[in-house]
């Protein structure tokens, strides 16, 4: 149902040695070149190591919180040592980050910036759990989008560091209900915040298209998938109504947004829906539904990420078989198998059993159980 890339050029990290990362004093993987999946008891460290990757690439942690916290208990420095292919070239990526704030960030040997990590080792991260894609809040969804845009054209994020700066002055106004330079800032706000929307719209049209690609593949190898997977729909909207430019739009609330004291519509506004049958499906949809959702989600912007630069990206998924049901775990298991990126997966060891079923048909799968000693090995 889904032609594999197994061949084609992809970024694919070959060695991940760390030192004090969070719970774990020391550790060393050294991964499959396909899906790899770790399984381990709760809190033992499974989502640390993926945030490991995570941070090589973003100098953050995929769970929203302060990159110092990445740094294990009564410890001054943590340490990381990522060796990669890209394009079949070697290279390696060697963080520290100090206690204090002050880090050492390297792409060879060579001082690198953020935007340098980001470009060289392209990640995408999915977390599940208790929030997905679906259920999370619209600043999430937003930041999924943005992702994709940057990997498509890399002055964007300037194009969205102005905008946000722009709204941060405006609010800052709104909540003096000053209205001196308001107009200065509100048209600075248009013209970035339009520029926005384009380089997003016109990706999202682009995504949606692979999207829709991935659910006809599903359907004609799971004849029974489920019906809100199967005639789910995505729409994007943009943060302020249709039949309206921007700046009408914001002319108009002016006065609201000053009893708000901040920007009500906007880029910063928009988001991304999922509907089956007119029906939002985060109040209709299954947690099974929801995680394939967001399977397809990130499944979509690897392959338009490919068709982009010819390569494909790293996928870390954080608790993906939680709330799976037994139906769709070899579906799952089929969509990563078969993607062609070199995918990191977590899992709690109680799913092992059900995962090794699929141990034939996913030949380029690999489990691995973190022990409570800190290593790490393949079972």
């Amino acid at each position: 149902f889904l032609k594999p890339r197994l061949n084609s050029a992809v970024v694919k990290v070959a060695l991940l040695t760390a030192t004090n990362l969070r719970s774990l004093e020391f550790i060393t993987l050294t991964p499959e070149k396909n899906v790899n999946i770790i399984i381990g008891k709760n809190n033992d460290g499974k989502t640390t190591i993926l945030e490991g990757i995570y941070y090589c690439s973003t100098l953050k942690s995929f769970k929203q919180v302060s990159s110092t916290l990445l740094i294990k208990n009564h410890s001054k420095t943590l340490k990381i040592l990522l060796k990669y292919t890209k394009s079949g070239e070697n290279a390696t990526i060697s963080m520290e980050k100090n206690l204090s704030g002050g880090s050492i960030n390297k792409i060879n040997d060579k001082k690198a910036s953020a935007k340098q990590l980001f470009i060289n080792l392209p990640v995408l991260a999915l977390n599940f759990g208790s929030t997905n894609i679906v259920t999370t809040n619209s600043d999430e969804r937003r930041s999924f989008l943005d992702w994709g845009v940057f990997h498509v054209e890399h002055n964007y994020i300037d194009i969205f560091k102005d905008y946000q700066k722009a709204v941060k002055q405006r609010n800052s106004l709104l909540k003096k209900k000053d209205r001196t330079n308001l107009d200065y800032w509100t048209d600075l706000v248009v013209e970035r915040g339009n520029l926005l929307h384009t380089f997003r719209e016109s990706y999202f049209n682009e995504f949606n298209g692979h999207f829709k690609g991935l659910q006809e593949s599903i359907s004609s190898f799971m004849p029974d998938v489920y019906s809100d997977i199967r005639d789910m729909k995505l729409n994007y909207t943009r943060g302020w109504p249709n039949n309206k430019t921007l700046k009408i739009a914001m002319t108009e609330s002016i006065d609201k947004d000053i009893i708000f004291k901040h920007t009500t519509c906007g880029p910063h506004r928009a988001d991304i829906s999922f509907k089956s049958s007119g029906v939002d499906l985060k109040h209709i949809s299954s947690m099974s539904t929801q995680i394939i959702t967001g399977l397809l989600m990130v499944l979509s912007q690897a392959s338009m990420f490919h068709v982009k630069h010819n390569h494909n990206p790293i996928v870390l998924i954080d608790d993906l078989f939680f709330g799976i049901d037994d139906n769709n775990l070899g579906l799952v298991i089929n969509l990563l198998n078969e993607t062609g990126s070199q995918c990191f997966i977590t899992a709690p060891d109680l799913y092992f059993e059900k995962i090794s079923r699929f141990r034939d048909s996913a030949k380029n799968m690999k489990i691995y159980k973190l022990e409570d000693d800190n290593t790490i090995g393949e079972v």
